[in-house]
């Protein structure tokens, strides 16, 4: 089976939308707060770990998402304390669709290029 996943980073213990300016641009970022959120940096990445939470009724989706918290974090939370994380996100069955044939109407001239890539990150 195959899931599609949408996961709300607002929900986030403080995360915030902001415009920051760099050296070419102004871009709209996202700011989480790493400590508040048990996010691991390692050192090949920045880790933000999840718990997925199956559902009995799977009508809008089959499981819900929330952050997972470190056991010796949960050990000290109350039943109450634990019940109020929210929800960020969620998960549901891809329907198995059948593949539609595309037919390809134009090409693109390799002598055309983009302007102003200073800003892409590669």
């Amino acid at each position: 089976m195959n899931y599609s996943e949408k996961i709300d980073l607002l929900k986030l213990k403080d995360a915030f939308l902001a415009n920051m300016k760099g050296k070419t641009a102004t871009k709209k970022c996202i700011i989480i707060p790493v400590e508040d959120n048990f996010i691991f940096i390692g050192e090949k990445g920045v880790y933000l770990n999840l718990t997925c939470i199956e559902l009995r009724d799977k009508k809008y989706q089959s499981f819900v998402v929330k952050l997972e918290i470190p056991e010796e974090i949960r050990e000290r939370m109350s039943e109450d304390e634990r019940k109020a994380q929210p929800i960020i996100g969620g998960l549901k069955e891809i329907k198995k669709r059948e593949p539609v044939p595309m037919g390809v109407n134009t090409t693109i001239d390799p002598a055309v290029s983009m302007e102003n890539t200073d800003d892409l990150p590669f």
